[in-house]
Order: C-alpha cells, then sequence, then structure tokens
C-alpha cells in the first residue's frame, strides 16, 4: 500500500463518506421495499435514478448562476409567450429575475425561503419525470413514490443548507 500521503489513500479516505452516506440514504428504500414486497432490480434501479437527481441538485446548488439562470429563463420565456413583448424587453426581465435571486439569496431569510421552495418545486420535478406513472420509471406503489418524496425533500434541503463545497 502506498504511504498516507498517496493519491490512492486519500482518495479512500475521501470516498469513505460518500459510500456511507449512500448507504444511510439507502435505508429507507430497503426497508419500504421489504415491507411493500418490491423485487432488488426495482429497488437498486430507484436507489440509482435517486442518486443521479441528488448530484444534479448538489451542481445547482454548487453553482447557484445554473439555477437561477433556468428560473430567469423561465422567466423570460413566460413573459414572451404570455405578453409577446419584445425579445429584448424578456431578455432584460429574465436578467433582471436572475439578480433579484442573487439578491434574495445575500439576505439570509431570503436564502432559507428560496431554498424551501426551490427544494419543493425540484422535488415535484424530479417525482414528475423519475417516478410518476408517465415517468421513466414510474414507482411501483403510492408507499414508495411518498417515500421518495419525503427522502428527496430532506436531502435537497440537506444539500441546500450544507453544500459540500
Amino acid at each position: 500500500m502506498d504511504d498516507v500521503s498517496g493519491s490512492a489513500f486519500l482518495s479512500l479516505i475521501l470516498g469513505l463518506p460518500i459510500i456511507i452516506g449512500i448507504s444511510i440514504l439507502s435505508i429507507p428504500f430497503i426497508i419500504v421495499a421489504a415491507v411493500t414486497g418490491i423485487s432488488l432490480d426495482i429497488v437498486v434501479k430507484s436507489i440509482l435514478v435517486f442518486g443521479l437527481a441528488v448530484f444534479i441538485i448538489w451542481i445547482f446548488c454548487r453553482y447557484q448562476i445554473i439555477e437561477n439562470g433556468i428560473v430567469g429563463l423561465i422567466a423570460g420565456t413566460l413573459v414572451y409567450k404570455h405578453f409577446s413583448w419584445h425579445p429584448v424587453a424578456c431578455i432584460l426581465i429574465g436578467a433582471s429575475v436572475v439578480g433579484l435571486l442573487f439578491l434574495v439569496t445575500y439576505l439570509k431569510i431570503g436564502l432559507i425561503i428560496k431554498t424551501i421552495i426551490f427544494s419543493s418545486i425540484v422535488t415535484f420535478f424530479a417525482y414528475g419525470i423519475f417516478y410518476s406513472d408517465s415517468g421513466l420509471f414510474p414507482a411501483p406503489d403510492n408507499v414508495w413514490r411518498v417515500t421518495f418524496c419525503i427522502i428527496f425533500f430532506l436531502e435537497n434541503l440537506y444539500i441546500r443548507f450544507y453544500p459540500c463545497d
């Protein structure tokens, strides 16, 4: 084995919290699967999809410009479609929304409110895309869907309040 300063040893030490975290997040899914009788392949697929969604949230949280930019794009597009304003005005409105979100994030109470609102929205978007009846990986029953929503919402809040830098 390498010495303590070697990169292999360091990557092992840094990778352990990630493995432990994934294991802890898997426990509620495994318990619900055991109680409801869901097959192992659905459990593994659901945990992998959950991990992908958590990684996307971590990227959005780490780089606020992506998240705020998406909201600004949506705001500008809605103004353009709904009011048929000039495209330059809609771009300016979208950019203003991005700036406003950065201002809100700067304020502590604004950050808390923004975090809870964005976490709720992202949780239900992820549910709709991945686990709903018309999603990519439909959940087998309502207990599984509720479990996903609760765990994902709590994990989303945790990532946003305690970002891993």
